[in-house]
């Protein structure tokens, strides 16, 4: 025994002593490699450290030894590998070995270590180098590539679309010579046009697919690359574009890893006008003995027009022609007739406007104060109050009008409570005819030379504007002028303010070896490209730093009680805590965790890799990538109440979100109260919808296949009751 203890410290002297020196050996530019934080410890954890290190440092076959022993001891991939106790380390010896062997010219055994790596868990950094060893084997001629990749598109409004099936591509027989690579430069392909579109709103979704035989590497949209977690065979995407009216080109263009492109172009017109009514007769305001009255009219639209309808009557259509005529006799009822028109464009724009006649004798006094009511509405009024006022001279001592506008929307003196665009509709009614019209100096392209002209167009609000300016001028064939001119006062839904986003507290980014100064870069940006998804709100940084410093906010994220009592000192609903991990010369990877502040529970995992930290465009990429997986981590979903529940603690809320809608347990929902709308009195038209107000808060507790359960933090407000059918979002 004496002998047997004397040689096992002797092995044990020589194993730390060759750990030793085998670290003090591997020096380069003045850095160590092939290190361990602490003492080499001959467990998986300590190879696959010291493995790391080597890597870093370029001693490929030092890694691939210490890799490979690591996957003996342990051999999944993991963020969380349990070492001993409560110690845990970042722990992917497959996927480094695939890097190893990438580097080490081994691209067989480098793909199917990385795609091993990625089948048990996804990361950035193995999409990453898998991307490389298929470059190479694709440079080498190991893989060829013998198609350009293809691309479907579609514009919304549409259907889903399925992506097209990449070309078939028979293998080569076993003793053929593969080609030397050719450095030719790519030629750019152009895919087939898709058709135009004619959209009516000015938030365009592109709902693009793409298939490759050899993997898509990046789609661009007008040159900005879409967000795309390594290369596929298949990818899919949809894209929101904010385009003002007017016919835009959209350039779409898809490269795959042989770096052959195919480019298409789709046009797109945003139609925002709807057409433009022209009533010849009768001329307003009408009264006649007659049952019934010809109405003739024309409506005109520059992309087509093919419908209009007197009430539920359809009276002419057209496959999209710019003019269609209408010529129909109607029934008159005694009294006031109102007479509701609708004219619909190709592009689903609607106008409508009201033709009232009035049937009954002309000279009797209920026509005529009919007549004073139309003309003169003012007049009218003193002629219903009475008293010293001579009716008779009220009725006969009206002048005639040669014309005016008359807006339906926007109102003077009511604010505007949309939030993208303002709605103008109305009408000019002159004595001859209407020879031009401009809303704030843009022109209507076409108008039917009616003395009666109705229109409705939609101008895009830009930003956090509180007023427009409004100049509606017309003109007439006789070189009469008329204006309308007032500011608008906008005041939208306050739904999508900062106070309704979901705050969020971006703390450290850190790594060991990180340069503080690209730590602090990583979180800058990173809270920067967060602020532009608009979905969030981040809390000032000077605000924790008053609270806690970095290595107290460490211990705080340790224990839950602190983080909920942080949490609730800085108003955040999650934080953002990040690890950076050096790879290779310029590499980092950053592995970001987002917790929730009430139960201090992991709600996601976020990744990225960022191959040169060097490039600062490299970074704002990274970080945007960051940004954009927590955005949709969290999406914004409206939906409605279905049932509630009275609680003495607070009341339970069933909503109509499911767990393919990506809602979080732990997160907060809004509950809104819905206004009536308002509704133009002639036409029954909804000229806005109504006012959305927040009355209460919710928690969401619970998510299943079919519906959310949430339970109210903040009650409604007095006087208002929570209810089945009341809108609902979450913050």
């Amino acid at each position: 025994m004496g002998r047997k203890k004397i040689a096992l410290t002797m092995l044990l002297v020589f194993v730390m002593g060759c750990a030793t020196d085998l670290s003090e050996q591997y020096m380069r530019d003045g850095v160590q490699y092939g290190v361990t934080h602490g003492v080499f410890r001959g467990r998986w954890w300590s190879y696959y450290e010291r493995g790391s290190s080597f890597l870093a440092g370029d001693y490929l076959k030092e890694a691939e030894a210490d890799l490979k022993h690591a996957l003996t001891g342990r051999s999944d991939d993991s963020w969380r590998a349990r070492t001993y106790g409560l110690h845990f380390v970042e722990y992917f010896p497959t996927r480094e070995l695939g890097v190893t062997y990438f580097k080490m010219g081994r691209l067989e055994e480098a793909e199917n270590m990385l795609r091993e790596s990625l089948a048990s868990i996804d990361t950035a950094r193995a999409h990453h180098y898998l991307d490389q060893v298929l470059k190479a084997q694709i440079a080498q001629g190991v893989v060829e590539d013998t198609t350009a990749p293809m691309l479907a598109m579609k514009v919304a409004p549409a259907e889903p679309i399925t992506p097209p099936a990449p070309a078939v591509v028979e293998p080569e027989p076993e003793d053929v010579v593969l080609p030397e690579p050719k450095e030719a430069p790519p030629i750019p392909e152009k895919a087939a046009p898709p058709k135009p579109a004619i959209l009516t709103t000015p938030e365009v979704r592109f709902e693009i697919a793409t298939s490759d035989d050899v993997g898509v590497e990046e789609v661009t949209v007008n040159g900005e690359a879409l967000h795309q977690r390594g290369s596929a065979e298949e990818v899919s995407f949809e894209e929101d574009i904010l385009l003002e009216e007017g016919t835009h080109q959209i350039e779409v263009a898809v490269t795959d890893l042989a770096n052959k492109e195919v480019v298409t172009v789709q046009e797109v017109t945003v139609d925002l006008t709807g057409p433009t009514i022209g009533i010849f007769a009768p001329i307003e305001p009408t009264v006649t003995e007659h049952g019934t009255v010809i109405l003739e009219g024309a409506t005109v639209d520059k992309h087509g027009v093919v419908s209009v309808e007197v009430g539920e009557r359809l009276v002419a259509e057209s496959p999209g022609t710019p003019q269609l005529s209408f010529d129909t006799e109607l029934p008159l009822g005694a009294g006031e007739n109102t007479f509701v028109l609708a004219a619909k464009d190709v592009a689903g724009n609607e106008t409508r406007t009201a033709v009232k006649v009035f049937q009954g004798d002309p000279e009797s006094l209920e026509a005529k104060l009919w007549l004073l009511q139309q003309k003169h509405p003012e007049r009218f009024l003193m002629a219903q109050a009475g008293g010293a006022i001579d009716l008779s001279m009220l009725l006969t001592a009206v002048p005639e009008d040669s014309g005016e506008i008359r807006l339906k929307s926007p109102k003077e003196d009511q604010p505007y409570r949309h939030s993208r665009t303002l709605r103008i509709s109305g009408e000019v009614v002159t004595q001859s005819k209407v020879t031009s019209l401009s809303i704030n100096g843009v022109a209507f392209d076409e108008l039917t030379g009616a003395p009666k002209e109705s229109f409705n167009r939609r101008i895009p609000i830009a930003g956090d504007a509180d007023q427009m300016a409004l100049l509606i001028e017309a003109k007439d064939d006789q070189g009469q002028i008329y204006k309308e001119e007032f500011n608008v006062d906008l005041r939208p839904v306050e739904l999508n303010t900062l106070a309704s986003r979901m705050p969020v507290a971006v703390l450290a980014f850190a790594g060991n070896g990180v340069d503080p100064t690209i730590s602090d870069m990583l979180r800058l940006t990173t809270e920067a490209q967060i602020q532009k998804q608009n979905r969030f709100r981040i809390v000032d940084r000077t605000r924790l730093q008053d609270v806690l410093t970095e290595q107290e906010l460490a211990a705080a994220l340790a224990d839950p009680n602190q983080a909920i009592a942080l949490g609730k000192i800085i108003n955040a609903h999650i934080f953002l805590v990040a690890d950076v991990f050096k790879h290779d010369e310029n590499g980092l990877e950053i592995k970001a965790r987002v917790i929730n502040t009430e139960t201090s529970d992991l709600l996601s995992t976020l990744d990225i890799f960022i191959a040169d930290s060097d490039k600062r465009e490299a970074i704002t990429a990274g970080c945007d990538a960051l940004a954009a997986q927590l955005t949709a981590r969290f999406p914004r979903l409206s939906g409605e109440v279905l049932g509630v529940r009275e609680k003495s603690d607070g009341d339970e809320l069933l909503v109509n979100w499911t767990r393919e809608d990506g809602v979080q347990e732990g997160t907060y929902m809004i509950m809104v109260h819905e206004d009536e709308p308002w509704i133009d009195e002639d036409t029954g038209e909804i000229l806005e919808p109504g006012e959305l107000i927040e009355v209460g808060r919710a928690r969401i507790v619970s998510i299943s296949s079919s519906s959310t359960r949430a339970k109210t933090v903040e009650a409604a407000e007095e006087g208002v009751k929570l209810e089945k059918g009341m809108p609902a979002i979450t913050m």
